[in-house]
């Protein structure tokens, strides 16, 4: 949901069609949870390794891999170190990271295609800001924030040289818990600009189209595994 939302002001989208991609991946998203954990174990016959890349690989959101790794590990009775849960969490934070990258990507596209890139009035750092969503810098600048503080604590030191193991652990729970009631506003401000009227006008396609990616994310996930 997040990359949705992050996406949508670069590609100019609508609320509705922000809100449509939102519960489309919604649903694959809980199908996938409850289905995956099983299909996995029988694919990759419970290897915890194959079974923890499948499951950070082919669920969309972060919320949903975590529970489908935790209803593996609780299912089956992961006794290994790293669990399923684990592993499938280290893979999606490898693949949010990637959003630096196709954010940016598909703001550039969208804006050759309509022509925006043109734009003689917009020049400098304001075509840059605008082909580059500030979404994108907060998450590298929080990324980057959070990789030196554990560095520093991982070599037996304090992060950022002001706060102990404990206290850092407290400082990136905290900022982890308001960011889920920021994420969570957000979403509400764009059901609140919806209308399912709107929606309904989008047609029945947009969830063919998910359905279609999320098979196509699902049969990647298990060559590539």
């Amino acid at each position: 949901a997040s990359a949705i939302v992050a996406t949508a002001p670069g590609i100019k989208a609508k609320d509705e069609e922000v809100t449509y991609a939102v519960a489309v991946i919604t649903v694959f998203g809980i199908v996938a949870l409850i289905a995956y954990p099983f299909l996995s174990h029988w694919l990759f016959g419970g290897d915890v390794a194959m079974v923890g890349l499948f499951t950070g690989t082919a669920i969309h959101e972060t919320a949903q891999v975590a529970a489908s790794g935790l209803i593996y590990d609780q299912t089956f009775g992961t006794t290994s170190n790293p669990t399923v849960a684990d592993i499938a969490m280290i893979t999606k934070m490898v693949r949010n990271t990637l959003m630096v990258i196709v954010i940016p990507v598909m703001t550039l596209i969208y804006a050759r295609r309509t022509g925006e890139v043109r734009d003689p009035s917009e020049r400098g750092y304001k075509k840059a800001l605008k082909l580059f969503p500030l979404f994108v810098l907060g998450f590298l600048f929080m990324a980057i924030l959070r990789s030196i503080g554990d560095a520093g604590i991982q070599n037996g030191g304090s992060a950022m040289g002001f706060w102990s193991e404990e206290q850092w652990g407290g400082i990136t729970k905290g900022i982890k818990q308001w960011s889920g009631y920021i994420l969570a506003m957000a979403m509400a401000g764009v059901g609140l600009g919806t209308s399912f009227r709107s929606m309904k006008g989008l047609g029945i396609k947009p969830f063919y189209v998910g359905l279609f990616a999320a098979t196509i994310v699902g049969v990647v996930a298990i060559v590539m595994v």
